[in-house]
């Protein structure tokens, strides 16, 4: 059988496939390894054989032999029927393993499908059996399921008109009486029965689209058919109880696309060591792996079987934050410092990006490890809960308006969260207002952030040792002067006489050479200049030009209430740019440099560098024709020339960087950068303070029109007759502290240096402030900003730099974005819930208030762990509330539930059971049996631990039925 562990899969279905054996069939010569291939080829996981008038035994046998273990096959046959009108189509689909030669024989002795009978009726063209007699055959004798053709595909039972009621009616009667799937032609037709027939009729049938497949070498289908479900027959009746949820019609799912965008988020299996330190007599984890489903996972089991155990060691080796609420890991159970069982077995988890960590049982994990699964240990939801019994209930709100927030649409405000649907009806403007404030203060803070680079001492002691350097290498240079050598020219050393015709010569390409040498120096000058002064041309059109669009934007903004005003935007406003300057300074500056390289780089006539050439190329024949002192004279008078060349190259000018002459007006510079920084810093806070002005208004339309948070909640239906929440608005710190020290690498000095300490430091900034209050706010902006580069720790107080103590790849300009932005401060709820202030619910109450939002808003995508969600809820609460946020969890993140209610593992529909027993007289050896809820193994378990058997299961049934007749 094709049961896997990890419970109900996707898989590519094909329900409707044709084989040789049917009469028109393509190609007979087609094999039935050819088909399996070809099948197994096209991704296809199960495949059901439905020839014509007949059901092939032995081919099917074999093709089943062929396809064990890779595909599985199906039986069934498509049959045909006729209601007055064209015929329709319907398909008959039985069990893989029920007794196939039975089923022909029924069919062939009840349907008259027998060779004899079906050419009395004049050959398949001519057969037709009844969908009435077909398909009760099928489902009440032979345990199938029946499809039938529907919406555009051909022999549709949309054949039937709609023209008479009583047609309708037949429709209706055979739709809901004999089927169990409708196959579609094509993809439109699934909002047609989505959105139309279905909701009119009460109807609601699984929707396939299959191949009708009749050569498999030209295989194709209009869309792929997916089912999630063991590819098994069971697996697909436990499709029909699913339809929405189990079958998917198109691209892949999107369970399937989101693992594949997230690898990092989805749990693949966990696996346990037994180390050979461990006492014989405790098994307990011995070496077993336990794979998961990235759906919905149901883990269930007696008391004391090692449900909770399981969640535990996921949530540790996912680095939870709530160890301190586990139940089995705790120093009162398996890491009792007596037993010290714990310190014997290691836990290793594995994500599907292939990503695996080990983590022994007695340690909590690294709190510097980032938190990769959100656990929720009942003690935590009750302990939580229950804070609120006391004076302050911050606990429990953060958790709320965590999940709250997480939920909030965000916009593009060119990367910064921005403020939610709840109130952009009134706060457009003021968005638009803190969006373009936002915009100057990217600018300002990279500037801010540049100079502060350039201001850094270890910048200036670069300076200073560059400088060293270049002072050494002109000293150096000093003393490698040439020693004059006396010009034999001049006579006196009874030389012989230069002749007078070479010397000039050599004089004159002397002079020649320096002063093309000093043309192309000042071209090139010359170049650099107009190439700057081009490019600044250029970007200072390009800001005109996108000032302009933004005028475009702007006015166009303006239309939609101008239109209602029956007025013209265009006459709001009108806007004049003038180019003509800059682009003349651009063509200018253009052609200057295009000149300069023409008077560079000519060929014809010769430019600057060619006549050097030639000028150099002539001293090189002059200078060939001197005699040997002459020749060391003149060899003294290029090195001489080379080094003052270099020497000039070394001292250099101060607009030359690395030059002496250079470094030393970098150098120079620097005193102007505090002040430089300080008038960066009063535009930062200037900024923060307009957009502070923004945030108060902000805050006065979350007092005004909150009610629009209750409509949220209320577009929710499953939660619209459940929570009766009232809200009020303030202005507050949301996560400030989270996002400040996720910048920064606590390992490094600096005020928040310390995982804890720096937390508990920005923490105690925040508390005092009143944040709409301008002045309060401002302090707080000067105490972070002095905070992050003043080291503020006891004994400390030295300057710091705020790039030295951000996390790799992290930009100083971004912490000053967070900090001046405010994008921190945002309206913070106040809840009451059903007239009742939050410390005044039970701890049921704030259980189920707190599940649901984790469940149904809680935006996170990562593995959400609930150890008995149940635990202070009744079953009504449960069936009403909890089933369908969890399904609706499921679409969104992998969910582990350790559960022994019934309505959330079976109701809930879980991908995967995975059953927990605990084996006392085995040395403790606990087992982990998984499995998809149709695998009658799991099926099994699930009565036996969640209904107490099937026996009492169907006492109960018995018992409520009585009770139903009754009424």
């Amino acid at each position: 059988m094709a049961h896997s562990e990890q419970g109900s899969l996707w898989h590519r279905w094909d329900l409707h496939f044709h084989t040789p054996s049917s009469f028109d069939y393509e190609d007979g010569s087609v094999t039935n390894q050819q088909i399996v291939d070809r099948l197994v080829e096209e991704s296809i996981r199960v495949v059901a054989i439905t020839d014509h008038h007949t059901i092939d035994v032995e081919r099917i046998r074999e093709l089943q032999r062929i396809g064990e273990g890779k595909l599985t096959v199906l039986p069934g046959i498509e049959l045909r029927d006729d209601h007055g009108g064209k015929p329709i189509h319907y398909i008959c689909i039985f069990p893989e393993e029920c007794n196939l030669e039975h089923v022909w024989t029924t069919f062939q002795g009840q349907l008259g499908l027998t060779q004899a009978a079906i050419a009395a009726k004049g050959g398949h063209e001519k057969v037709y059996v009844p969908i009435e007699e077909g398909a009760a055959l099928t489902r009440d004798e032979l345990h199938g399921v029946v499809t039938i053709h529907a919406g555009e595909k051909s022999n549709s039972i949309e054949e039937i008109s709609n023209r008479e009621q009583f047609q309708q009616r037949i429709k209706y009667d055979i739709t809901k009486t004999y089927v169990d799937l409708m196959e579609i032609g094509q993809l439109k037709d699934i909002d047609v029965h989505l959105k139309t027939i279905f909701p009119d009729t009460g109807l609601d049938k699984p929707l396939v689209i299959c191949s009708d497949n009749h050569n498999v070498t030209e295989y194709t289908a209009p869309a792929p058919l997916w089912l999630r479900a063991d590819p098994t027959f069971r697996g697909l009746l436990m499709a029909l109880h699913e339809p929405r949820d189990r079958v998917v019609v198109g691209g892949r799912p999107d369970d399937l696309v989101r693992v594949d965008q997230n690898p990092t988020k989805y749990i693949r299996a966990v696996s346990f060591t037994r180390k050979s330190s461990a006492p014989t007599t405790e098994q307990w984890f011995s070496n077993d792996t336990v794979e998961f489903n990235t759906g919905l996972v149901a883990i269930i089991g007696n008391k004391g079987s090692g449900k909770s155990a399981l969640a535990d060691m996921i949530g540790l080796a996912g680095a939870s934050r709530n160890s301190d609420s586990f139940s089995f890991l705790s120093e009162e159970r398996f890491r009792h410092p007596k037993s010290r069982l714990a310190e014997h077995f290691d836990v290793t988890i594995e994500w599907v990006s292939g990503e695996t960590s080990t983590q022994n049982l007695s340690k909590d994990s690294d709190p510097e490890a980032v938190e990769r699964v959100r656990y929720l240990p009942q003690e935590y939801v009750e302990s939580v809960c229950n804070e609120l019994a006391g004076i302050n209930g911050e606990r429990f709100e953060r958790e709320l308006k965590s999940v709250i927030f997480s939920h909030v649409p965000v916009a593009d405000r060119l990367g910064h969260t921005t403020l939610d649907d709840l109130v952009r009806f009134q706060s457009d403007e003021k968005q638009h207002r803190i969006d373009t404030l936002l915009k100057q203060l990217r600018e300002a803070s990279r500037r801010r952030a540049a100079l502060e680079a350039e201001a850094d001492p270890a910048a200036r002691r670069g300076l200073e040792e560059k400088i060293k350097q270049r002072e050494h290498e002109l000293e150096v240079h000093d003393k490698t002067k040439p020693e004059e050598v006396s010009d034999p020219s001049a006579g006196g050393d009874g030389s012989s006489a230069l002749d007078p015709k070479i010397l000039k010569a050599l004089q004159e390409a002397e002079e020649k050479k320096e002063k093309q040498e000093a043309q192309i120096a000042d071209t090139s000058q010359g170049i650099r200049k107009a190439e700057r002064r081009r490019a600044v041309a250029e970007r200072l059109l390009e800001k005109l030009e996108n000032f302009g669009k933004e005028f475009e934007e702007f006015i166009e903004s303006l239309r939609e209430d101008a239109n209602e005003l029956e007025l013209d935007p265009a006459q709001f406003a009108k806007l004049t740019i003038n180019r003509t300057d800059p682009e003349k300074i651009r063509d200018e500056a253009a052609e200057a440099v295009a000149s300069g390289k023409k008077r560079l780089d000519d060929e014809d006539p010769p430019g600057l560098q060619k006549q050097l050439a030639e000028t150099e190329a002539n001293m090189v024949t002059a200078q060939a024709q001197l005699d040997a002192p002459n020749k060391a004279y003149q060899v003294h008078l290029k090195s001489l020339r080379q080094w003052e060349d270099r020497k000039r190259a070394i001292v250099g000018q101060d607009d030359e960087p690395e030059s002496l002459n250079g470094l030393r007006a970098a150098v120079a510079a620097l005193d102007e950068l505090p002040t430089q920084i300080e008038k960066a810093t009063e535009q930062q806070l200037d900024l923060a303070m307009e957009i502070h002005v923004e945030k108060v208004a902000q805050a006065e339309v979350f007092r005004k029109h909150y009610g629009a948070v209750q409509s949220f909640i209320d577009s929710h239906e499953l939660a619209s007759d459940k929570l009766h929440l009232e809200f009020r608005a303030e202005l507050a710190d949301v996560g400030f502290v989270g996002r400040l020290l996720d910048l920064l690498a606590l390992n490094r000095r600096g005020s928040f240096m310390g995982i804890d300490e720096g937390k508990a430091r920005a923490a105690s900034a925040t508390h005092p402030i009143h944040w709409e209050d301008s002045e309060s706010v401002k302090g707080f902006l000067d105490a972070i900003d002095v905070a992050l580069h003043i080291d503020q720790r006891d004994g400390q107080g030295e300057a710091v730099q705020l790039k030295d103590q951000l996390v790799k790849g992290r930009k100083a300009e971004e912490a000053f974005e967070l900090l001046y932005g405010l994008e921190y401060v945002q309206p913070r709820y106040v809840l009451r819930w059903e007239g009742k202030d939050l410390s005044m619910l039970s701890p049921g109450e704030r259980g189920t208030l707190l599940l649901v939002f984790y469940l149904l808003i809680d935006k996170s995508d990562t593995p959400l762990i609930i150890d008995q969600p149940e635990g202070n809820l009744d079953n009504l609460t449960v069936a009403k509330m909890l089933v369908d946020c969890i399904k609706e969890a499921r679409g969104r993140r992998q969910v582990f539930l350790v559960t022994h209610n019934p309505n959330l593992a079976v109701v809930c529909d879980a991908d995967q059971i995975v059953h927990a027993s605990l084996d006392k007289t085995g040395g403790n050896r606990v087992t982990y049996t998984s499995g998809a809820l149709e695998n009658p193994r799991m099926s099994k378990y699930v009565t036996d631990v969640l209904e107490g058997t099937r026996w009492a299961f169907g006492i109960r049934g018995g018992k409520y039925t009585v009770a139903d007749e009754e009424e």
